[in-house]
């Protein structure tokens, strides 16, 4: 990962103004087709699971009452206290008659007489909507699609505006235009994020740089939702989500990067190798925290949820985003600035001085149980609320006060009592009786008398009169538990009403909906934590090598989750300090927060793990005293973390004013736990952790050692190669043909040797042909330093393989071609021309023919060129190869020939027919050659120290 991040950042910093252009085309294209497609307008305000009785109920009423499968809507018209509204009858009338003319309202139901208009039809008015003091009323509203249009409310108000001339105060509920994915709320978050940056960098330049690629990436995460939504249904809570979340993250992201590149500034890196070896470096760290971040919230999926898997995947496109941005644009805008974003030097006196680790870790280091016990006891007593937690879908009631759909809110539940905001729907099927009248009289009677039942509406039958709808009034309002009781209660007699009447009824409506979403979301964390939990365990292994560090990871990261999410009901359901934060409605909190909150937290809580830990896990392995690579390890990265932690909470909580009701907790429980997990869990509870474990931290089992993958999360190969970089500058061997120093292969014993271009290489010994595979750029497994023509292996080795020939101890087995086809398929591998080919074809058949001679191979003389390759023998079919591997011109003839005999006859041909402007390099066991090239006999062996001479023969 580290060696593919060096070679991207490289490239962007080398081509930054084509990398900047082509990212800035990709944005602006996106937002302009999302813009044609509609952009926010396409988004959905409902929520919808497949499955649940509510839902089942819902859409098989769509089908058998089209009249009511629109959405409806309430318009409360209020002549103030002590006044009459029948007062203003005669214009209300007149505006519920304007409203039903539209095209797009199917009904309307008006509290006082009206003529007939549009689709509704003449009446006396329905006095129940009218409240108990005759000072408001409301008009109920059809309409032939499922949401309200920007033009639709537009019509509406204008409709109404007579009425509201009159004094009338006029309110709308269910006709609200759609919401913006955006609050000036943001910019304060932002803000702050900025002076964060300015204080960590000193810099408004590099205080700048992480701000741009942050927006960069939400404008495209947000485009992507937008076209997507114009394809299939999003709900309006996505693109917020994915504001907060890319706004966070990619700021993070860069911040880390950027302070890499600074800080090697300061050592005196030049600015564009720095620019690579900082994305290789902290990249690396970033890419693996945005893995696990997407992995989480992908992992939403577990819940069976259509609408909270859309959010899921519509953040995990904002992290990725924010990865791509922080990988490619990041590095492009540094190179453009290059050594203007070098610090200050700072005072020498400084400069020598050590810095102290913070006097907090020093104490949790040195008394590390006292430490773990308190912030166990700590966050396991912010976590005790959270067990109690209730959920609902936000309704009107929830939206921030003064807004148009909670005033309409409030009024209704002014003048018509609490559980009127959510009536409850019950859907029959009648076709299987007789008796439409029975069947109408049996509902109309089932529900008088249940408790915490306001009212009952009269059942009315659709034109088929096979179905029949009524509605029930709660006592409660719709987020209470009573009213979820009484769901409950009103299924519970559908047994007995069918058993009785022959026929059945459903309960559902939005209310319904609510209560069986959050049953379903409530019932999906625990798997979804299971998932989590094992995801937490399995990433940290990898990355770390280590039981412990996932283990103790994995439960600093349920601490967090349990203060944060008993925190915010503390706030958001209990009423703590509510009113200072703006909290648009004290209640139960919005259902998919818990479950949202734990993805999101997993991931945030990964990336401060992996910028703590893996700087102890260097020092560790550098000084090999436990406590002191933890505090070294923390001073290394506090700062970048401490600075982080600020910014993701800025922005999280810059959405938690003025926000909307889904969005609050969620932005609130993620501030909350950004600052939980930064700095009590990751800053205090892990050192503890880590000093208390001692050596014992990074212990693993040898066997799980072997097969876990290395995650390089330090950049060890990076350094490495510019390790042999300083070593290939300093002993010149970018010169050399080949240079080897303690160079190893799979574990052998280490060789060291040189050679110039167009010598002879001679390799013996029992990791022969390992050690040529890596000169032929065929091999990866290597250890110390190896120059081949100026490039370094492993790090340069495809380069090298494209350029070099190569032919192993056991050839390819062939397929239905000749020797012909098998020599000119090798010879174009090479990348002659075709012209030349089979001058080539014809020079490696004499070759071929040599080398059965040299073994006396009494059968040389019946191979013709249109012989089958597959009738030849394993050592005939190597000859084959070699033949044509010496034939074209080529920079490196690397051949394995160990076990090749006669060996002294082999090498001989190989050598003499080989081009004397190529370097040759062979494993065998044979002395030296005779030719007047310079030879460089090589001897490797596991018992003796590897010897190296050079002749010319």
């Amino acid at each position: 990962m580290s060696s593919l991040l060096y070679r991207l950042g490289r490239f962007s910093a080398k081509y930054r103004w084509w990398v900047i252009a082509v990212w800035l085309v990709i944005v602006v294209a996106a937002g302009g087709i999302a813009t044609a497609r509609g952009g926010a307008s396409n988004l959905e305000a409902s929520y919808a699971i497949p499955g649940t009785p509510a839902q089942e109920a819902l859409d098989v009423l769509g089908q058998r009452f089209p009249e009511l499968s629109g959405a409806s809507a309430r318009i409360v018209v209020d002549a103030g206290d002590g006044a009459d509204i029948a007062d203003h009858s005669d214009v209300i009338s007149t505006a519920c008659e304007d409203l039903a003319s539209l095209s797009a309202v199917k009904l309307v139901t008006c509290p006082f007489p009206m003529t007939a208009s549009g689709s509704s039809a003449s009446g006396s008015g329905d006095p129940s909507q009218i409240s108990s003091d005759a000072s408001m009323a409301f008009i109920s509203v059809q309409l032939s699609s499922s949401t309200a249009s920007n033009s639709v409310v537009a019509a509406a108000e204008s409709a109404m505006k007579p009425v509201s001339d009159a004094g009338v105060k006029v309110a709308y509920s269910g006709l609200e235009a759609t919401a913006s994915s955006s609050s000036s709320t943001e910019y304060f978050g932002v803000g702050i994020a900025f002076l964060v940056l300015v204080i960590t960098f000193g810099s408004f330049i590099a205080a700048g740089i992480p701000l741009i690629t942050a927006l960069l990436g939400v404008a495209l995460a947000s485009s992507a939702i937008y076209i997507t939504a114009s394809l299939a249904p999003v709900s309006q809570t996505a693109p917020l989500l994915a504001t907060m979340l890319g706004l966070a993250v990619g700021i993070d992201y860069s911040l880390l990067i950027t302070s890499r590149h600074r800080a090697q500034l300061r050592a005196g890196m030049n600015p564009r190798e720095s620019v690579a070896v900082a994305t290789a470096t902290a990249g690396t760290a970033v890419v693996f925290a945005g893995i696990t971040v997407m992995i989480a919230l992908i992992g939403l999926s577990v819940a069976g949820i259509p609408f909270l898997t859309v959010m899921g995947l519509g953040a995990a496109v904002a992290v990725l985003g924010a990865l791509a941005v922080a990988v490619t644009l990041l590095p492009a805008l540094l190179a453009v600035f290059g050594g203007a974003l070098r610090p200050r030097a700072p005072r020498r006196s400084r400069a020598v001085r050590t810095p102290k680790p913070p006097i907090w870790v020093r104490g949790v280091t040195a008394a590390p149980v006292a430490a773990i016990v308190l912030i166990i006891g700590l966050l396991g007593a912010a976590a005790i609320p959270a067990f109690g937690a209730r959920l609902t879908l936000p309704d009107a009631g929830y939206d921030p006060p003064g807004s148009p759909a909670r005033v309409a809110y409030d009024l209704l539940d002014e003048g018509f009592g609490p559980g009127f905001n959510g009536p409850l729907v019950i859907t029959a099927d009648i076709s299987g009786t007789l008796d439409i009248e029975k069947a109408l009289d049996a509902l109309d009677a089932e529900f008088d008398g249940v408790a915490n039942v306001a009212a009952v509406s009269k059942a009315s039958p659709n034109e088929a009169l096979d179905f029949a709808v009524l509605s029930v009034t709660p006592k409660s309002s719709p987020s209470s538990t009573a009213t979820a009781d009484l769901v409950s209660t009103l299924r519970d007699l559908a047994p007995a009403f069918e058993k009785e009447n022959g026929f059945t009824f459903e309960v559902t409506g939005q209310t319904a909906l609510g209560v069986d979403i959050s049953a379903r979301l409530s019932a999906a964390l625990l798997p979804f934590g299971i998932v989590v939990v094992g995801l937490c365990l399995i990433l940290l292994t990898i990355m770390f090598r280590s039981i412990a560090v996932p283990l103790s990871a994995t439960v600093g990261y349920l601490l967090t989750v349990g203060g944060a999410l008993g925190v915010t009901r503390l706030v958001f359901e209990m009423g703590f300090g509510a009113s200072f934060i703006g909290v648009a409605k004290v209640g139960p909190v919005v259902s998919f927060m818990p479950i949202l909150v734990m993805a999101v937290l997993f991931g945030l809580a990964m990336d401060y793990h992996v910028f703590l830990v893996s700087r102890m896990r260097e020092q560790f392995f550098e000084t090999g005293n436990a406590r002191t690579a933890v505090l070294q390890g923390f001073s290394a990265s506090a700062r970048v973390v401490t600075a982080a932690a600020l910014i993701m909470f800025s922005v999280f909580f810059s959405f938690v004013p003025g926000g909307s009701a889904a969005i609050q907790p969620i932005a609130f429980a993620l501030a909350v736990g950004v600052l939980i997990d930064a700095f009590i869990v990751r800053m205090t509870f892990i050192p503890a952790v880590m000093a208390l474990l001692g050596d014992r931290a990074w212990w693993v089992p040898k066997w799980l050692d072997r097969v876990l993958p290395n995650a390089d999360i330090e950049g060890e190969v990076v350094q490495r190669m510019l390790r042999q970089r300083q070593w290939q500058s300093d002993d010149g061997s970018e010169e050399a043909g080949l240079w080897a120093e303690d160079l190893s292969v799979a574990g052998s014993t280490p060789a060291s040797f040189r050679a110039s271009e167009r010598d002879v290489v001679i390799i013996g010994g029992d990791s022969a042909g390992g050690v040529v595979a890596a000169i032929a750029g065929r091999a990866a497994d290597t250890a110390g330093n190896l120059s081949v023509q100026g490039r370094l292996i492993p790090f340069e080795r495809s380069a090298v393989a494209r350029e070099s020939r190569f032919v192993p101890a056991v050839p390819d087995v062939p397929g239905g071609e000749t020797v012909h086809e098998r020599l000119r398929a090798r010879i174009r591998e090479s990348g002659h021309h075709r012209s030349e080919r089979s001058a080539l074809v014809a020079e490696a058949a004499e070759t071929f023919d040599r080398l059965m001679v040299a073994v006396s191979d009494d059968l040389h003389s019946t191979i013709e060129l249109t012989t089958l390759a597959g009738s030849l023998t394993d050592a005939q079919l190597w000859f084959l190869d070699v033949a044509a591997a010496l034939a074209p011109s080529s920079r490196l003839v690397a051949i394995d020939a160990t076990g090749k005999l006669p060996a002294d006859a082999v090498l001989a041909v190989i050598v003499a027919r080989a081009r004397t402007d190529a370097t040759l390099v062979v494993a065998t066991t044979a002395g030296n050659a005779v030719t007047d090239r310079r030879v460089v006999t090589v001897t490797l062996s596991e018992h003796a120290d590897t010897g190296m001479k050079g002749t010319r023969a």
